[in-house]
């Protein structure tokens, strides 16, 4: 069994959207009953749409999810398994049979449900990562990172699978993977709760990558020898080196690691890595740096780091912070199926 690990309110917001469905206003006044706690009277609000159009598809799931909400799964999964040769079903539908089927401890089953989602939507990110949580709620990630990679492949524009992956590489000896992972999904999910973590996971990762000497600078990005690790790891240490030559007390914080990064990626852009390797998030990183956003850029992915450093720095360039927010808001970076950033395709 295992705690619901995406966001809830997904599953309802697909319904506020129903602009042409005669019912939303009904729908959606269901939805606000549900949102105060009070499912009997959500409930008979469906209810009474369902007997003018027992199609309707955003009443049933909403008066299914209005079950799952009060954790009534079995019965959730009974209502919603009349619906899922409906014409109007989208991903989040098997999500929600899959998730629940878990919970009561039908993994299996669920894995199942999952599968056969993916056969009539083989692009839901959301339905691969719920596979991958299985495995990884099991303690079985080597399993679990499969599904999570295939739905970057299928929906690169879907961010848990980023951020399941960030997480598992962050936390592992080779946290390469996990600092590119997390700062894409930091740049596809920029304000919630999961963005404000990845941050303080981020900035705590590149801290212990480096190790500043007497002798030189020590860097610990990954384990493997294969060439993409190597030629990251390298122009990382020759940056950290150049950092650590102009600065007597050489430390890791975010001022040192705007200096770092701005260095590797002169680096890396300069040399045949770039063409070989392809990562569209240094691509991004190009374009900041281009427009002269790069210090407004690092401060926001390391927001988290201790002692109020991103708040410090904004406060003292608070113009400069806005022109980059007013940039940045209508400018995400642009993932696709062809860009899309995999460990797989660098290693193979």
């Amino acid at each position: 069994m295992k705690c619901i690990l995406t966001l809830l309110c997904t599953f309802s917001f697909f319904s506020f959207l129903a602009q042409v469905n005669p019912a939303s206003k009904e729908i959606n006044e269901a939805i606000k009953e549900m949102d105060a706690g009070n499912f009997s009277q959500s409930r008979v609000i469906l209810e009474g749409v369902l007997q003018q159009d027992s199609t309707n598809y955003d009443a049933w799931y909403e008066y299914a999810y209005s079950y799952y909400m009060q954790k009534d799964y079995a019965k959730a999964v009974q209502i919603m398994q009349t619906q899922t040769d409906h014409p109007e079903a989208t991903d989040q539908l098997w999500q929600m049979i899959g998730n629940s089927q878990d919970i009561m401890g039908n993994s299996d089953e669920a894995l199942a449900t999952y599968a056969k989602g993916m056969e009539r939507f083989a692009h839901s990110g959301r339905l691969y990562v719920e596979s991958g949580n299985i495995f990884l709620i099991k303690g079985e990630i080597e399993k679990a990172i499969p599904y999570y990679e295939k739905g970057i492949q299928m929906d690169p524009e879907f961010p848990s699978n980023y951020y399941r992956l960030a997480r598992i590489y962050c936390n592992s000896e080779n946290e390469i993977w996990g600092v590119i992972y997390g700062e894409i999904f930091m740049n596809l999910e920029r304000n919630s709760q999961r963005t404000k973590e990845m941050s303080a996971v981020l900035y705590q990762t590149y801290q212990k990558a480096f190790l500043f000497g007497k002798d030189g600078v020590g860097t610990s990005f990954a384990q493997d020898m294969a060439p993409f690790t190597m030629a990251f790891e390298s122009k990382m240490a020759l940056a950290a080196t150049e950092y650590q030559l102009s600065n007597k007390k050489a430390s890791i914080n975010v001022a040192s690691l705007l200096q770092i990064r701005k260095a590797f990626l002169k680096s890396w852009m300069e040399s045949e890595s770039a063409k070989q390797f392809p990562v569209q998030l240094f691509s991004f990183w190009q374009q900041i740096e281009d427009l002269g956003f790069a210090d407004a850029y690092t401060y926001w992915v390391f927001n988290q780091a201790p002692n109020d450093q991103f708040e410090k720095w904004r406060k003292d360039n608070t113009t400069d912070f806005g022109y980059f927010v007013k940039w940045y808001n209508p400018n995400p970076i642009v993932i696709t199926e062809e860009n899309y950033f995999s460990r797989n395709k660098l290693l193979n």
